[in-house]
């Protein structure tokens, strides 16, 4: 899937949250991850890729669903991260959700960066901005991407009350984690843009 570009009005092309974040890597747990890989006999190059695939096909159709499209799933996988999607999403629902943003891109003039936030909704007054995730596990680099789409959305004109991380790994588990304050999140995203800038 090609990556987004982000402009500002005057033209200038600036990075994203996620080349952003993705300045500090991913550490021991890819580390870890391809060294299991290769003890149970498993090319991690291709595990990798498989699962970015699958990762993708599940964001893909749950914002189908939330545009009102009609997804096709053809992956038993894919359903399976669908399913926990469709179910957590027709809970809301249940209770009075309603869609604020369903991936729109974004950017800042002030800070001269972009992102594309998943989805923002409201529910009893509270407006969340969620993330969808199916990797292994749910990372601390997860919080400094919705801390910069929080950022990206203030200035634009939207509320922020929560953040989520709606976890869909490709197997039985499920979690959506919420929190109130990313502080220090928002710190440490504003330290890597300058890193990035002083780079670049």
């Amino acid at each position: 899937m090609p990556k987004n570009i982000y402009k500002l009005s005057d033209g200038r092309i600036v990075p994203g949250v996620t080349t952003i974040v993705n300045q500090l890597g991913k550490g021991d747990s890819l580390i870890n991850w391809a060294w299991e890989c290769g003890k149970a006999g498993k090319d991690w190059r291709e595990e990798r890729d498989t699962a970015g695939d699958i990762g993708t096909a599940v964001h893909d159709v749950a914002m189908m669903y939330l545009r009102e499209e009609t997804p096709t799933v053809t992956d038993e996988k894919v359903e399976l991260c669908f399913n926990k999607f469709l179910n957590w999403w027709l809970d809301l629902k249940c209770a009075g959700v309603q869609e604020r943003l369903v991936e729109m891109p974004k950017v800042s003039e002030k800070l001269a960066f972009g992102g594309q936030p998943d989805l923002v909704y409201e529910l009893h007054g509270k407006w969340v901005l969620c993330d969808i995730k199916t990797s292994n596990g749910i990372y601390d680099s997860y919080w400094l991407q919705l801390a910069g789409y929080g950022i990206l959305l203030k200035e634009n004109g939207y509320r922020v009350d929560e953040y989520q991380i709606l976890w869909l790994p490709k197997d039985d588990r499920f979690d959506a984690p919420i929190r109130t304050d990313l502080k220090k999140e928002k710190e440490i995203f504003t330290h890597l843009l300058k890193i990035y800038q002083l780079r670049h």
